[in-house]
C-alpha cells in the first residue's frame, strides 16, 4: 500500500512539473489569455448571405468580369449588396481579406453571364449554353464555363469586419485572473506532493 501511495505521488508529480516546465506552445494551449487573443469568434464577419444572389457581369471586350452578391454583415446585422472586380481581387480573397468594392453601377453596360445553381445542373444539364457560371451547393464559391469548358473555382469574399479587440481588451484581466489561478494550483499541488514526500519513509 505505501508503495502504491509513493507512485502516486511521484506520478502527480511528475505530471505537475511537466506542466510548468512544458514549451511555450504547450502553456498557450492552456492559457486563457492566449485564447482570448487568439479566438476568431470574436471577430465580426462579412459573408455571403445564405442566398447570394450571384450575378456576374462581362466587360464589351471580354477583358474584365464583375461580381455581384448580398453578403451578411455581422458587424451591421444587415446584408447588403456588394460587387467588385473577379481577377484583380484573386489575391485578396484567397487570403480572407475584403475585396476592393465597386460602386453597382460599375455593372452598366456590361453582359450579364447566366448563373445557374449546382442543383439544377444535375437535373437539367446544360446543353443550350456556352457561357455560364454555376453557383455551388454551399453558395458560398461559382465554377465560370467560357465556351462550355470549366476554367475554375472561385470563392465568394468571407473576411473579418471588425478584430473583436474591444471585446478581447475587455476578457484579459478576467482570463490572467484565470491564469494566475490556474499556475497558483498547480503549485500549490507540487508544494503538497513535495511536502508529503520529505516526511514520507519507505521500508523495503
Amino acid at each position: 500500500m505505501k508503495q502504491l501511495s509513493r507512485d502516486w505521488r511521484v506520478t502527480a508529480l511528475a505530471a505537475c512539473l511537466l506542466f510548468l516546465v512544458s514549451g511555450c506552445e504547450t502553456v498557450q494551449e492552456y492559457s486563457l489569455s492566449y485564447k482570448v487573443w487568439n479566438n476568431s469568434d470574436l471577430s465580426k464577419w462579412s459573408e455571403p448571405s445564405a442566398n447570394p444572389r450571384l450575378a456576374i457581369y462581362e466587360s464589351p471586350d471580354h477583358t474584365k468580369l464583375l461580381v455581384e452578391y448580398d453578403a451578411y454583415s455581422e458587424k451591421h446585422s444587415v446584408v447588403k449588396r456588394q460587387a467588385y472586380d473577379l481577377q484583380s481581387n484573386q489575391a485578396r480573397i484567397s487570403e480572407g481579406k475584403a475585396p476592393k468594392l465597386v460602386a453597382l453601377a460599375a455593372a452598366g453596360g456590361m453582359t450579364s453571364i447566366p448563373v445557374i445553381e449546382a442543383a439544377t445542373v444535375i437535373t437539367n444539364p446544360l446543353t443550350h449554353l456556352t457561357n455560364y457560371a454555376i453557383l455551388s451547393a454551399s453558395g458560398r464559391e461559382f465554377t465560370l464555363h467560357p465556351q462550355a469548358e470549366r476554367l475554375g473555382a472561385f470563392q465568394l469574399p468571407a473576411y473579418p469586419e471588425s478584430s473583436g479587440t474591444i471585446v478581447r481588451i475587455a476578457l484579459t484581466p478576467l482570463a490572467a485572473v484565470g491564469d494566475t489561478v490556474m499556475v497558483g494550483a498547480v503549485a500549490s499541488v507540487v508544494a503538497l506532493i513535495l511536502a508529503c514526500e520529505s516526511g514520507f519513509s519507505y521500508d523495503p
